[in-house]
């Protein structure tokens, strides 16, 4: 019912302001029909439109019309009838804020996004950078071992794990494929493979480092 409502008062003010401008920017007594019909028309969008910019403006009268408030009614009435009789100018504003948005959110996305880049690049290994393997005597592996039943050796870890330990305390953040496989002296295709499975465990994420193109990989 509250819908129906709203819906009944977008049409009802939108044909009215619509039929106001008409006579107000009639300059003879004329009837030109097909002006008449443009300017409801033009009444309508505008009316129909307001709703969405008071979703911009951060407005809750909706919520107070469909709360059943009686004056948010006529306020919402009042406003759709404002909008239909300047129903150019207000369609033409409406979309000149929503434009200003839209580039306002790209340029945060894009801000957002040379951010991340720069921290990535200043977190992450070359290429071509050797790193050196630290010894280790497996007992880091601790918190990877599943199902394991404890023995006096200590067994060898697994490539997963020797990747996990290489992402976990390594200088970077994040790693490339090549500098995991220099650091644990895995074959790197063994290394993109077992990435690619921890991935889907959901253990690691990568991201495309757009400076060089090259995928790192880090922790999640």
């Amino acid at each position: 019912m509250g819908t129906g409502l709203l819906v009944g008062i977008i049409f009802s003010a939108g044909l009215l302001g619509g039929v106001a401008n008409y006579y107000m920017n009639k300059l003879d007594r004329v009837w030109v029909w097909h002006d008449l019909i443009k300017s409801a028309l033009l009444g309508l969008t505008a009316a129909a439109t307001v709703p969405l910019f008071l979703k911009t403006v951060s407005s809750n009268l909706m919520q107070e019309c469909l709360a059943g408030d009686v004056i948010a009614h006529f306020v919402f009435f009042g406003f759709c009838a404002v909008a239909a009789i300047f129903s150019s100018k207000f369609l033409q504003s409406l979309a000149d804020k929503l434009l200003q948005e839209v580039k306002e959110v790209k340029q945060q996305q894009q801000d957002l996004a040379e951010t991340t880049e720069t921290l990535v690049i200043q977190n992450s290994d070359p290429e071509d950078t050797p790193v050196a393997a630290a010894p280790s005597d497996g007992s880091e592996f601790e918190s990877f071992n599943r199902g394991t039943t404890a023995t006096p050796a200590v067994p060898e870890p697994s490539d997963e794990q020797r990747i996990l330990k290489a992402l976990q305390s390594g200088k970077y953040a994040f790693r490339t494929q090549t500098g995991i496989s220099k650091e644990t002296g895995i074959d790197k295709k063994v290394v993109v493979a077992q990435l690619m499975e921890l991935e889907t465990k959901g253990l690691v994420k990568k991201i495309k480092r757009s400076s060089d193109g090259a995928t790192v990989w880090s922790l999640r």
